[in-house]
């Protein structure tokens, strides 16, 4: 089952990805770049209001594996579910691990001097590295299957509401350790909590939970709470950079991340003609290949950032990296391996793993 609101609402929400790491009016390598005030505030904006996008990510995985998970053998289906998202994690983690960030570099000095500061980057951290992979958005992909096999193991001892009050557990004790460490804690945990299931799992176990009780708000409700849930969001994100100094960009998920990624997804069932026909829904079906590949042209576009300091570069670079994205995706598509770049899967035909930044039912 497919819903075309759903498709669109996946392709904004990789698009809005993009946003946050190609980082308008900021670059994270040379923060001198861009520091006047104006240029925080308006950074942060735009890296704030895309927030949206991982957690209604996690509310498909859920909301359309819940058949699956419900028919019976949960923990198969859970392994098979996840099979592709490991192959995904594991190819782009060796991928990221040997393609030069800077191949202009790695061509008039050599690969392995290039290559030096790239591994030491990767190796810096070994506490929390193990929880991404090669590149730091692969976090999702283990934070997804943990909190799938997590949701299948409740299910199998028929006690799917224990996911959901483990997910909120672990939801909170994540923003005391990290996004409202300072203020309530005084210092951030070692452990980043944004990794693993601590935020993934409540909103994966929010959207198993939706689709098996029929959960359903009328789209002018559904839409009130989006809106609730969004101004929450960065009215959260202002006290704590007034307050106590910490930066927008921090942020991955807050207290009302919870409603706004809810009314957001509510809304898209509410009105699930919407986009119908689209480009968006038609090109929803790369969503799962464009997030592993894009953080490469992201990571290969940022020198030009620095050199052309300019408004209009940095709003049309998040199109720029769109573009190119969808380039490379269809270079890749004529592979031989282009299954298991882009899906996972080592037929070079065939769906991408359900619900995992895709719309269908799992496998």
């Amino acid at each position: 089952m497919r819903i075309s609101s759903i498709e669109c609402g996946r392709m904004v929400a990789i698009i809005a990805v993009m946003m946050i790491h190609i980082s308008p009016f900021a670059n994270p390598f040379d923060p001198t770049v861009w520091n006047w005030t104006v240029d925080i505030y308006v950074a942060g904006f735009l890296n704030q209001i895309t927030r949206f996008a991982v957690p209604f990510f996690f509310l498909c995985s859920g909301y359309f594996l819940q058949p699956k998970l419900s028919a019976g053998a949960p923990l198969k289906v859970a392994l098979r579910y996840c099979r592709p998202l490991l192959v995904l994690w594991l190819v782009w983690s060796a991928l990221y691990a040997v393609i030069p960030f800077d191949p202009i570099g790695a061509w008039q000095f050599g690969y392995l001097e290039s290559m030096a500061f790239q591994w030491q980057m990767l190796l810096a951290d070994p506490l929390n590295q193990w929880w991404v992979g090669g590149m730091v958005h692969l976090w999702f992909l283990p934070a997804l299957m943990l909190a799938v096999l997590i949701l299948a193991l409740c299910q199998q001892v028929r006690r799917p509401g224990l996911a959901l009050a483990l997910g909120a557990t672990l939801y909170l004790l994540a923003l005391l350790g990290g996004s409202y460490g300072k203020p309530v804690l005084g210092a951030e945990w070692a452990v980043m909590t944004r990794n693993g299931p601590f935020f993934s799992l409540l909103f994966v176990a929010l959207g198993f939970m939706i689709r098996q009780h029929h959960w359903r708000l009328s789209s002018a409700l559904a839409l009130r709470l989006l809106v609730v849930g969004m101004l929450g969001y960065l009215l959260e994100g202002l006290l704590l950079k007034q307050l106590w100094e910490i930066p927008f960009g921090r942020h991955d998920f807050l207290l009302s991340s919870v409603p706004w990624a809810l009314g957001l997804f509510c809304w898209l069932l509410a009105n699930p003609d919407l986009g119908r026909g689209s480009w968006l829904e038609r090109q929803a079906r790369k969503v799962l290949g464009l997030y592993c590949l894009h953080m490469l042209l992201v990571i290969w576009l940022f020198p030009l950032s620095s050199k052309w300091m300019s408004p209009g570069w940095e709003l049309i670079k998040p199109l720029v990296v769109l573009a190119c994205s969808l380039a490379l995706y269809g270079l890749l598509a004529r592979l031989p391996l282009a299954g298991v770049l882009l899906r996972g899967q080592w037929a070079s035909q065939g769906a991408a793993p359900r619900g995992a930044l895709s719309a269908g039912q799992a496998r």
